[in-house]
């Protein structure tokens, strides 16, 4: 696995712009400009073989006449002269590089050729290579820019514990002056382009180990090292370090034709959302939302605890804080009764329930504000407590009472955050920002924010390392499989599953009617018929399955029934027999599927089975093999939890032995390795001895 150190990209002591101009708002001038406004302190090269001078400074004519190996060359040449200045950086022993330039892997197969020739180059002189068509990158605490944007020109957020990394330039400039317009403070900015070198993993990865920074923004459009990308979250996440991701392109592209119900289920996107359940990643889709993110994670306190209290001066605006808190799995315990009798006895018609209502009668009594706040955060009950004020910020005495309020808590020892949601002016903003209040004009926001903060204190830092690198092992097939086989039969397939410990149906196979009736009698009746084959996977679409026979007659004619439409299939190696399965009777089916994701490996899915799968489409995907932690939260994400509990007078089963079999079930599929293309079973039914597998499907990439 990769582990790029880019300390001489983001942390130089020297510098050389190579095609430095003396136009400052040209992209080979602005660099220089930016390092000598900002005050960079280290040393600064201007390469130019045309000019002595630039902007003041004396220019050298190549980067060989610079004295001293530079820790970070900035070029901005044409792409037709990269190759020249690569080997040049490769000659001065430069440690890191930032390429501007376009025209390269985005301009099709000539351009992707010459990127990667320079890639090679620079990998082999030991040159750390950011770009090319990046936008740069920015160390705000050591005033290194690193880029052509003039967005610095306007100025530069606060120096910060927040790191912003983006694929996109574009994205990545509009999302600097958004920072900067709502005070974010920020350690570094990094755009990484077309990624030959440096890809947004590494940035995350060496963000996770850098302690000027804590909270980790990024902007992804796509991924092609899986394992790289895995293993950097995996490090931001055991140095408790929070990431937001904004991804975008959510549909599924690059699938073949689906063969499976797992593999038209497992889009593109589904595979990086279990890429970031897996590692506790934050989903942003709008920038608002990136950005309100980003401001309460790395400003805000995390909860001790799931209980909140909502305090409202409006009735109507309390009922929809609750209803979002309920959603985002937030408790509300109501008051505790001491502070409930002393609301009570001052306003006697305000709610004390939760959230607890003190009604407009603030603006005559301001000072219950303040009271019921310090009450709900100091009584023991609350792991947060959120106050929507409405306008009461911009109204003197509750203001007053917000300050007093305020102040009060902060010397109460209690370490309960409080979250505020109203009108106030950016200077009223500041003040409760700085004694740690966050603050949304927006309620639902606001327990949006609590939610968030919750989950990042729950956020396990400890990985089991099958989650990142997979089984090491492999999946030994029956030596009826042949080598090319793009598919297991069904009794191959059950053969496998048996083996790991999945629960099967009984089940034998059968090459004449006779061999058929006889497995029927040792299965026991009522038994299925099913197409014996490798090359028809929905067999019951050209007639292949025959259910729910209780005697010797009904066993033979559908074996002949089955064996016409075979023949009429026309199917390659032809008829293979059938195999005779009991049928199982439960009261709920289940799918579960294993795909293995060009970028990411095997992902597990799992939900509502039967034919109406992709009708109902309400699945939940994991990285395979899977935890039992994530197998659980998938059995629940996707409503078949419910069918463990009692459903419709049923009996309760364990839902860990569900998770177990899942588990078991993914190794398998992440064993079969790189072969694998999709393991699935569907119907997973649900009896009272627990899951039994009455299909399964197995699909193999023959050039794996």
């Amino acid at each position: 696995m990769r582990n790029i150190d880019l300390t001489p990209l983001l942390r130089p002591a020297s510098i050389a712009i190579i095609g430095a101009s003396a136009d400052a708002a040209k992209v080979g001038g602005m660099p220089l400009r930016l390092l000598r406004e900002h005050g960079y302190a280290g040393r600064i090269y201007a390469i130019n073989g045309k000019a002595a001078q630039v902007q003041g400074m004396t220019a050298h004519a190549t980067l060989d006449a610079v004295p001293e190996p530079v820790d970070l060359a900035i070029v901005a040449v044409p792409a037709h002269a990269t190759p020249d200045v690569i080997a040049q950086l490769v000659r001065n022993r430069s440690r890191s590089a930032v390429l501007f330039t376009a025209g390269f892997a985005e301009m099709g197969e000539a351009g992707r050729a010459v990127q990667r020739n320079l890639a090679r180059m620079a990998a082999q002189g030991g040159v750390t290579l950011l770009g090319p068509n990046c936008l740069g990158l920015m160390n705000l605490r050591e005033r290194v820019y690193a880029t052509f944007s003039p967005v610095a020109l306007a100025g530069a957020p606060p120096v910060g514990d927040v790191a912003l990394v983006s694929q996109s330039g574009a994205f990545g400039a509009y999302a600097f002056a958004l920072a900067r317009e709502a005070g974010l403070g920020l350690s570094h900015w990094i755009t990484t382009g077309n990624e030959a070198g440096v890809q947004v993993a590494d940035a995350i990865a060496w963000l996770a180990n850098d302690p000027d920074t804590t909270f980790i923004l990024a902007y992804l459009e796509g991924c092609t090292d899986g394992p790289r990308l895995r293993q950097a979250l995996a490090a931001a996440r055991a140095a408790g370090k929070p990431v937001v991701i904004t991804k975008v392109g959510t549909t599924a592209t690059g699938a073949r034709a689906a063969q499976s119900h797992t593999a038209s289920l497992t889009g593109e996107d589904a595979v990086y959302q279990a890429v970031f359940d897996e590692y506790g990643v934050f989903r942003a889709d709008t920038l608002d939302g990136f950005f309100r993110l980003g401001y309460a994670l790395s400003k805000g306190r995390r909860p001790q605890s799931a209980a909140t209290a909502i305090v409202t001066v409006s009735g109507g605006v309390g009922i929809m804080m609750a209803d979002r808190a309920e959603a985002l799995g937030l408790d509300l315990p109501p008051l505790p009764e001491a502070c409930s009798a002393r609301l009570r006895e001052r306003i006697a018609f305000a709610s004390t329930a939760n959230p607890v209502d003190v009604t407009g009668q603030i603006v005559a009594q301001a000072d219950v504000l303040a009271d019921t706040l310090v009450d709900a955060v100091t009584c023991g009950a609350y792991g947060s407590v959120v106050a929507f004020v409405a306008g009461g910020g911009n109204e003197p005495a509750a203001w007053a009472a917000i300050e007093q309020a305020v102040e009060r808590v902060a010397t109460s020892g209690a370490n309960v955050p409080l979250v505020l949601s109203g009108l106030v002016d950016d200077v009223k903003r500041h003040w409760l920002e700085a004694r740690g209040v966050l603050v949304f004009r927006e309620p639902v926001h606001a327990m949006e924010s609590v939610a968030a903060l919750l989950r990042a204190r729950e956020t396990n830092a400890s990985l089991d390392a099958t989650t990142i690198d997979g089984e090491s092992a492999r999946v030994v097939f029956p030596a009826s499989v042949p080598p090319d086989a793009a598919a297991l039969d069904e009794a191959e397939a059950m053969a496998l599953l048996v083996r790991a410990g999945v629960p099967v149906a009984r089940h034998r196979v059968a090459r004449c009617a006779s061999e058929a009736v006889d497995a029927a009698q040792e299965v026991g009746f009522p038994v299925a018929l099913k197409l014996r084959s490798r090359h028809v996977l929905h067999k019951s679409d050209i007639g292949g399955v025959r259910l729910d026979l209780r005697d010797a007659a009904a066993v033979r004619q559908g074996y002949d029934a089955i064996a016409s439409a075979a023949a009429q299939a026309d199917l390659p190696g032809g008829f293979e027999g059938v195999v005779i399965a009991r049928m199982v009777k439960g009261w709920g089916e289940m799918i579960v599927g294993v795909k293995r994701d060009p970028v990411f490996g095997p992902v597990a899915m799992t939900g509502l089975g039967g034919t109406g799968v992709e009708l109902c489409r309400k699945v939940a995907f994991g990285l395979a093999p899977l935890t039992r932690e994530r197998a659980l939260a998938m059995l629940e994400a996707s409503g078949v939890a419910a069918l463990f509990r009692g459903h419709r007078g049923n009996p309760v089963l364990s839902l860990d032995e569900a998770a177990a079999t899942l588990m078991a079930l993914t190794r398998v599929g992440a064993a079969i390795g790189d072969r694998l293309e999709t393991l699935e079973i569907n119907p997973f039914i649900v009896t009272p001895q627990g899951l039994i597998a009455a299909d399964a499907v197995i699909t193999l990439e023959r050039d794996a």
